[in-house]
């Protein structure tokens, strides 16, 4: 365990961030987790997490707040456009004798709320309502607008894709870009279908996870809490200009036009459920440098890779970061974070880019099976494996990575150190 005089600050109480700190508590260290949000609500749509992320919340004490509130779904079933089945997928009531761990899915504000119960269970630092004003990457700290400086050992920006830190990191704006697509997503109680005769049969059956595929389009309904909560998701081509922003309030009419001809069932969900969300959803390829300069600040998450929602692992592999981030740190210790936080760029890189792409040739196999005039399935879908692409990485264990691979790595990192500073030195 490290002392407490080790120090860090982690901005961005996502969570990814809040992960990273839950992670870097149990490691010993002193931990500061800030959030420009006043306050937390409740708020969001259904969220999943493969085994590779729900088996560092057994370990970290996270999981069974976790469980308590999450889909008892044992399988997902896959229909085309119009309804009709075209697989059903077991891997949800089997992922535990395959990968060791069960996934989890649920709401996202009900688990980001145990996530903070759990930063502050293990003594973190949680301050709200604090905005970024600027970094110091030499230091290392950061300025908040009202003016205090918190100086620490390490930073890490969990900032998201808006991200400030990484601006800080890479030395120059990097604005992401429009992936040319968005989702439309809503979360209700379920009571308002309970009298709908189409919908209702859905509820009664318990919780569950159907999907639909169709041209240029595919979207998902989830029930859970014992058919008590749904949540829709529709994610389709669009163009728009994001630049300002992208969390927008959605028009009824765009999404049912979207629909004509789809599953009356599935279309019926987006007729009757409210608060609906236009998200836009934008990009950025998997950023090729993490670690600024002093090596003492590091990004994370949505700030160095952004996923699609079609891997099913945005949320996951954020997790992952942080637990690798914070077993680096203690494993080189507060006198040598730029080798840490290197070494975690480097066991995380490669991997984290190939997890990213999966995302977009998931879309990419769905949206473009059918003939876009006639409507016809025209490829054959293998599902041979599952309806995700993305299922070969709920065998990943992010720590037993760090633990496999530290030594290695790390020489790696610190033989080119030296031959750097001997360089320097000769000039």
């Amino acid at each position: 365990m490290q002392d407490s005089d080790f120090k860090v600050v982690i901005v961005g109480a996502g969570l990814g961030g809040a992960s990273c700190a839950i992670a870097c508590a149990r490691q010993g260290m002193r931990v500061v987790l800030l959030d420009q949000v006043p306050k937390f609500f409740p708020l969001g749509d259904s969220v999943g997490f493969g085994s590779n992320s729900t088996k560092l919340f057994k370990r970290w004490g996270l999981y069974d707040d976790m469980w308590a509130i999450s889909s008892r779904a044992q399988e997902s079933v896959m229909r085309n456009y119009d309804g009709t089945i075209i697989t059903t997928d077991p891997t949800l009531g089997e992922a535990e004798k395959t990968y060791g761990h069960k996934g989890l899915i649920g709401h996202r504000g009900q688990y980001h709320e145990i996530f903070i119960k759990h930063c502050k269970k293990n003594g973190v630092d949680v301050r709200m309502g604090e905005r970024i004003d600027r970094y110091d990457v030499i230091k290392p700290s950061i300025f908040l607008q009202s003016g205090e400086e918190i100086v620490a050992d390490a930073v890490i920006a969990a900032d998201g894709v808006k991200s400030t830190g990484r601006t800080q990191v890479l030395g120059f704006e990097d604005a992401p870009i429009h992936s040319g697509y968005a989702v439309w997503r809503a979360y209700s109680d379920a009571a308002i279908f309970r009298d709908d005769p189409l919908i209702s049969p859905l509820l009664k059956a318990g919780d569950t996870t159907q999907l639909w595929i169709g041209p240029d389009q595919h979207g998902f309904v989830t029930v859970i809490r014992d058919g008590n909560e749904i949540n829709a998701v529709l994610t389709h081509k669009d163009e728009a200009d994001i630049s300002e922003g992208w969390n927008f309030p959605a028009n009824r009419d765009d999404i049912l036009q979207a629909l004509e001809g789809w599953d009356p069932l599935f279309k019926r969900v987006w007729e009757k459920i409210g608060n609906i969300i236009d998200w836009k959803l934008v990009y950025r390829p998997c950023l090729d440098k993490w670690v600024a300069d002093s090596g003492l600040v590091a990004i994370m998450g949505d700030a160095a890779h952004p996923f699609l929602p079609t891997s099913t692992q945005g949320a996951s592999q954020a997790v992952e970061d942080g637990a690798t981030i914070a077993l680096c740190l203690a494993k080189a210790g507060k006198e040598n974070v730029p080798l840490a936080l290197h070494t975690y760029f480097a066991i995380r890189y490669e991997y984290v880019k190939a997890a990213q792409q999966v995302g977009i040739s998931q879309r990419d196999k769905w949206h473009n099976l059918h003939d876009k005039e006639t409507m016809e399935m025209t490829k054959e879908l293998d599902t041979s494996k599952g309806i995700l692409d993305s299922y070969h990485l709920w065998i990943h264990d992010a720590e037993q990575e760090v633990e496999d691979s530290w030594e290695k790595i790390s020489s790696i990192i610190n033989a080119r150190g030296s031959k750097e500073e001997a360089a320097n030195a000769r000039l």
